[in-house]
């Protein structure tokens, strides 16, 4: 499992199932720009089809509250988990998934200059929905 970032889109590349339980994704900013990653559960009959707007929702609500950042839920679903990634960099992406469907999202953030002024990510410029994933079964403790 893994998802590229870079200026113009997010593409996730592996397998689109898995097993409920433990998911490491790996997740690669390839811009010179702040980025994040998440993993979100989508409502129950939803899916990434369904999402096709998720670009114009973020810019609306960014428009209208300047307020879309990686810490606030997105305009669907609801965050499981999440990562920001620094320019040019590639970490994992830790995910406890129980069983249903996700969708992972990116987001390219304003210049880094700005998170090194404000010691904040700065707001997103784009946000991408780069792939889905189901999961079965159920989770089995450690």
């Amino acid at each position: 499992m893994h998802a590229t970032l870079t200026d113009d889109d997010c593409v996730y590349e592996g397998s689109t199932t898995a097993d409920a339980g433990r998911l490491s994704i790996e997740v690669e900013n390839t811009t010179f720009r702040f980025g994040s990653f998440g993993f979100v559960a989508l409502y129950a009959g939803e899916s990434v089809d369904d999402i096709a707007l998720v670009r114009e929702r973020v810019e609306s609500r960014r428009l209208q509250r300047d307020r879309a950042r990686s810490d606030v839920p997105p305009p669907f679903g609801r965050w499981i988990a999440g990562a920001d990634v620094e320019p040019t960099t590639r970490t994992f992406l830790p995910v406890d998934a129980d069983a249903g469907r996700y969708a992972v999202v990116c987001y390219v953030h304003r210049n880094a200059d700005d998170r090194r002024t404000t010691g904040e990510i700065a707001r997103p410029e784009r946000a991408f929905v780069a792939g889905q994933i189901e999961v079965a079964g159920t989770r089995t403790s450690p």
